[in-house]
């Protein structure tokens, strides 16, 4: 009886030793070889990434809220959708200073009154002049400096300006894009392409 007793813990330990191995492997530390990818039919190897940039989709980090225009006091508007009198406008040109007076009828619209409040926002035109927007208070809100707001909004003016002109992005798409969601528009032209 005895024996029997010791040969089932013998086999019982050895059963148990042999599904650690077969679970854990026999490799005793060298990783298994790497699969090798299906060989397509008159391709001798996958494409060369070596030199390939891809654009970064990390989702930045939003802290302080998104400023979004009121879309019912701001819906943009446009004067031109010249693309050529547009690229054709220097840079320093390509923007129109906002007079006192027309900033407080903006921010009379948004009813920010108390001049402290006001002090944390810059208006912003929603179609920069850049782009053919229109110096109009349909076309400007009040973009918030803390959170994601004026700097990206004027980042993504920026960038739309170098797509438009060197013709990679139609202006009437660019001012559209601007129109329905700055910020879906800075996502997709900014943030997912990698450009600054």
């Amino acid at each position: 009886m005895r024996a029997r007793r010791v040969v089932k813990l013998a086999l019982a330990v050895f059963m148990a030793a042999v599904v650690v191995i077969v679970v854990t492997g026999c490799s005793r530390g060298t990783p298994a070889a790497a699969p090798t990818p299906p060989k397509v039919p008159g391709q001798a190897s996958g494409p060369d990434l070596a030199n390939v940039t891809l654009p970064n989709f990390t989702m930045p980090l939003v802290t302080g809220g998104v400023s979004m225009p009121n879309t019912t006091l701001t819906p943009g508007a446009v004067a031109t959708t010249d693309t050529t009198k547009i690229c054709l406008l220097p840079d320093h040109l390509a923007t129109t200073a906002i007079s006192p007076t027309v900033q407080q009828q903006v921010f009379t619209a948004y009813r920010i009154k108390n001049p402290v409040v006001q002090a944390k926002y810059d208006i912003d035109y929603l179609v920069p002049i850049g782009l053919g927007g229109s110096p109009t208070t349909a076309n400007m809100w009040p973009a918030a400096l803390k959170g994601t707001g004026f700097f990206e909004k004027d980042q993504l003016d920026h960038v739309m300006r170098d797509m438009v002109c060197h013709r990679e992005l139609s202006l009437r798409t660019a001012q559209r894009d601007l129109e329905r969601n700055w910020y879906v528009a800075w996502l997709k032209y900014v943030v997912a392409t990698g450009r600054a």
